[in-house]
């Protein structure tokens, strides 16, 4: 199984552009609210939005997790002499 790195800067802007185009489906459907639109921003919409905030929850766990792996440097005052 082959697994797929992305960086962190480019999946947050693959999230953003996802959440516009979910967006412009959401306005779409406000301001021409026939069957099709509506329909498109109900389930497309969603899924994109979806997959956006997903995106995005993806990279600040994987930060979160990045930060509590990595030893914290110390200060040169911190330690004790003998």
């Amino acid at each position: 199984m082959k697994v797929f790195r992305i960086s962190a800067m480019t999946a947050l802007r693959v999230s953003a552009v996802l959440t516009l185009l979910g967006l412009a489906l959401m306005a779409w459907s406000m301001l021409e609210p026939t069957v099709l639109p509506v329909m498109l921003a109900m389930t497309v919409g969603q899924g994109i939005g979806c997959m956006a905030f997903a995106l995005y929850l993806y990279v600040v766990i994987r930060d979160i997790r990045r930060g509590r792996r990595e030893p914290t440097p110390e200060s040169p005052g911190s330690r004790e002499t003998p």
